[in-house]
């Protein structure tokens, strides 16, 4: 995000928020907004035509008094106008309004829907990224019939930054989520998939929680998406926390984006290929090997992360059953050694899954 030099801080802002946290009553709150409306509403309608700082400065105190719980009826217009200006807190703010304010209904909707196809079709990233925000924000069967069919082509192509395809993603979830029958992923599915194999690390975070949604929806389109997820995560479980240190939390590898490839092969029953289920085998085994390892840090944090990569490991076996037919019992027992009778509820959580997970390998061989 690009810096806020000092000559963006809004002093009048700063003032009227500073006078609302001095009340000392609600009525006094009610009065002093009152005031601010009535000024506001004075300088849209005034003669003399503001900058884009002033209707900044007014968007947000409007925005504000928003927040605060009380009705605002006007402004929405002079938020639009800041969505076409060519600097960047000015066209946030205008951004901000809007999806917060303007409701799916407004006659507004076709001015802000011009906007946005004008910010998605600039290739400058910061203002492709605000417009997809705001479509996502909104979630609108009408900004999904508008743009649905944009917003892939832009996820996939070469040219476009990490940061926007990773909002891109995110914003294609939100519109599946709202209006399926609208987002056409046909052409589109085998290069989404393939976004699993990014070397941007958020960008496969963004694209697992993406192709996790629309495979639950149709598995067979997205069974392709099996072997890379496979491969992805074996390279995080098996990688060392230098390897990954930008995404290392607590010296845990990636744990967010391993329990996301873990739900996503939940998605599929194990894999057909000799070699791709063994990789998976391994990975599990790897995972579980782990988490009888000594905790590299007395942070709850740390034991956190690495309970929930076990735990969607623990979901990933039992969801395949009879995939994993190596010594659970003896995993138990060195977790129990380890961790009882000092044992947190996570690991007894875990021990009670490894013990239903042996008893039903037990009963099937």
């Amino acid at each position: 995000m690009p810096a806020v030099s000092k000559g963006d801080g809004m002093r009048g802002l700063a003032v009227f928020i500073s006078d609302i946290r001095n009340c000392k009553s609600k009525e006094a709150e009610i009065k002093r907004i009152n005031k601010e409306l009535a000024n506001i509403r004075s300088k849209f309608k005034g003669d003399k035509a503001l900058d884009g700082y002033s209707k900044k400065k007014y968007v947000c105190k409007l925005l504000f008094i928003f927040l605060l719980g009380h009705d605002i009826d006007f402004g929405h217009m002079e938020a639009v106008n800041l969505l076409s200006s060519n600097k960047y807190t000015e066209k946030q703010i205008g951004y901000l309004f809007i999806s917060v304010l303007v409701n799916s209904n407004s006659d507004l909707i076709r001015l802000i829907n011009n906007a946005i196809k004008n910010d998605l079709g600039s290739r400058n990233p910061t203002f492709m990224n605000l417009a997809l925000h705001c479509i996502a924000n909104v979630g609108s069967r009408e900004m999904a019939e508008a743009f649905a069919s944009e917003i892939p082509s832009i996820l996939v192509a070469g040219d476009t930054m990490d940061s926007v395809k990773q909002s891109a993603a995110l914003c294609l979830l939100r519109l599946n989520r709202t209006s399926a029958d609208l987002v056409p992923m046909g052409e589109w599915t085998a290069r989404v998939v393939h976004l699993l194999n990014d070397q941007h690390l958020g960008v496969v975070t963004a694209a697992t929680s993406l192709i996790t949604t629309l495979a639950q929806k149709s598995p067979d389109d997205f069974k392709t998406s099996i072997s890379l997820a496979v491969a992805r995560l074996s390279r995080i479980v098996t990688s060392a926390s230098i390897d990954l240190q930008d995404y290392t939390y607590y010296f845990v590898a990636a744990p967010w984006l391993s329990v996301k490839l873990l739900r996503l092969l939940q998605c599929y029953p194990p894999p057909e290929d000799a070699a791709l289920r063994s990789r998976l085998t391994e990975c599990l085994e790897t995972i579980l090997n782990k988490a009888q390892e000594p905790p590299k840090s007395k942070k709850v944090q740390h034991s956190n992360a690495k309970n929930a990569v076990l735990f969607e490991a623990i979901s990933l076996i039992i969801h395949h059953d009879r995939l994993v037919i190596f010594t659970l019992m003896s995993v138990l027992l060195v977790i129990e050694l380890q961790c009882m009778p000092d044992a947190n509820a996570p690991i007894k959580t875990v021990i009670c899954a490894l013990k239903i997970i042996n008893n039903r390998l037990y009963k099937l061989t």
